[in-house]
């Protein structure tokens, strides 16, 4: 009849969360299921439409997170070739927990993907809401994936970019000395552009954003949303700056609080080094810029997103030894500026840990625990430093865990060690241009314990080189210094 009451039935489905409310539903929600592990949550959305529904709410997801995140120590990401070893095209992600800073007992086995190969992925260090966008560097080809359900999407084709087809030479310091740099090391031509993945608040979405030189030699923008309309980039709404030409092949932006930052270098050859910090609004879609006093720009080597905050690295391990990090109090401040974050002392340090870090092609900040700045090498290592005691002791080292193939001690594209953050966190598939990877999940049970693994040897020869190579520099710099005078 028309005018009976509706089934209790369709009364709790349409509640904003609570399916599962009779007798006890709130209390399996919230005290029970929130403390599902990621894939387990997921798999027991399967189990009935209730159980989906309230599995996928955003009450739920929230709760989760919260819960999660309250006993959750910070997580390394480290991924290396397949099991199979050597160049495969596999590659498999591995997390560890890092308890105040401690070096990690054991390991556990996310998923392996068949269809990347190790040598050729690059993802941002830091995760942005649960999702890690991989960047298929032989194949220009980009991947939205939830490292921890195994969940992903390939984007659509994007515009075609110019190659890179020679090696970059690294940035010139202050008085055109060299300076260590997060630059890649690759052998392969790539290709000239820039991609990240932020979160735009104001919406509840995820954007892919990618700067990108066009072979007419054009500097362009273009953005996927996920969740938009399906299947295509568009142009960004803002206009892109004319100085935006010598913006960082392949690495990848350091997205902070909405906005998207590129370090870029406007000096030519033989020029003193001029840098500039660009931004991007995740909201607006417009480029701006990042005041940065002349006597910085010139050191800053790049950029990394440090507990929420945007970081500028300095580093002169080379000439003096010294690594710096400022931070930037944000354009929200009432008088943005930079500051010191901390400054680390080579010479200072132990022998064994001064001679790892000297041999270090780049040091980039991951981010604090237990008062403790991480910070990740290319030779898939991390370092702690610990302000207050003015220590840095290795926590993290890949050959701890398993065998490195000889051909992968170095990491040919940027770094291999990152950020995990595990979290609900779904991707949403487009229309068209997506294809199925073949992903293989780690079985919850599996581990890999640290091991002894062997002493680490140094090469006296290249610590020797690098002595006289310093020499070399101190003396051109004062000889230089004397004709100024």
């Amino acid at each position: 009849m028309a005018s009976s009451p509706p089934k209790p039935k369709r009364l709790r489905r349409s509640q904003s969360y609570g399916q599962l409310r009779p007798p006890h539903g709130e209390l399996l929600v919230d005290e029970i299921l929130t403390r599902l592990p990621i894939a387990a949550a997921v798999r027991f959305r399967a189990v009935c439409r209730e159980w989906n529904a309230s599995l996928t709410s955003d009450h739920f997801i929230r709760a989760h997170r919260v819960r999660a995140a309250a006993a959750r120590h910070p997580e390394l990401l480290f991924f290396a070739p397949g099991a199979a070893g050597g160049r495969t095209t596999s590659t498999s992600f591995y997390a560890c927990s890092l308890r105040d800073g401690e070096a990690p007992p054991a390991a556990r086995e996310l998923l392996t993907v068949a269809d990347i190969s190790a040598d050729h992925a690059v993802l941002s260090p830091t995760p942005c809401g649960g999702l890690t966008l991989i960047f298929d560097a032989r194949a220009s080809e980009y991947y939205l994936f939830n490292l921890s359900t195994g969940n992903h999407v390939k984007l659509p084709p994007c515009q075609p970019a110019a190659a890179l087809e020679s090696m970059p030479t690294l940035p010139y310091g202050r008085r055109r000395r060299p300076s260590m740099s997060y630059l890649p090391v690759f052998m392969d031509p790539l290709e000239l552009s820039t991609t990240g993945l932020g979160f735009d608040t104001a919406t509840g979405k995820h954007k892919v954003v990618r700067l990108f030189k066009k072979r007419n030699g054009e500097v362009s923008c273009e953005v996927y949303t996920p969740r938009g309309p399906p299947g295509r980039w568009r142009p960004c709404f803002g206009r892109v700056p004319p100085c935006v030409a010598n913006f960082p092949r392949v690495l990848p932006p350091v997205f902070v609080n909405g906005y998207f930052y590129w370090l870029l270098r406007l000096a030519g050859p033989g020029v003193e080094l001029i840098h500039r910090i660009l931004s991007f609004s995740m909201a607006a879609e417009q480029f701006g810029w990042v005041y940065v006093p002349p006597r910085l720009s010139s050191l800053m080597c790049h950029l990394c997103n440090l507990d929420g905050l945007l970081c500028a690295v300095f580093d002169e391990r080379l000439f003096v030894g010294v690594y710096w990090l400022f931070t930037w109090s944000g354009s929200s401040s009432p008088s943005p500026s930079w500051s010191v974050r901390c400054s680390i002392n080579l010479q200072s340090l132990p022998r064994q840990v001064r001679d790892e870090l000297e041999v270090e092609r780049f040091i980039v900040p991951l981010c604090s625990a237990g008062g403790k700045i991480l910070l990740a090498t290319g030779r898939h290592k991390v370092f702690a430093y610990d302000a207050e005691r003015n220590t840095v002791e290795r926590v993290f080292r890949m050959q701890d865990f398993f065998d490195v193939p000889c051909g992968y001690l170095q990491a040919r594209l940027l770094l291999n060690v990152g950020l995990h953050d595990e979290r609900i966190a779904d991707v949403h598939r487009g229309a068209g241009g997506e294809r199925r990877l073949q992903v293989k999940l780690g079985r919850r049970d599996s581990t890999v314990v640290k091991r002894e693994a062997s002493v680490e040897h140094h090469d006296d020869n290249l610590l020797r080189a690098l002595d006289v190579f310093k020499e070399f520099l101190l003396r051109s710099f004062l000889g230089c210094d004397r004709q100024h005078i």
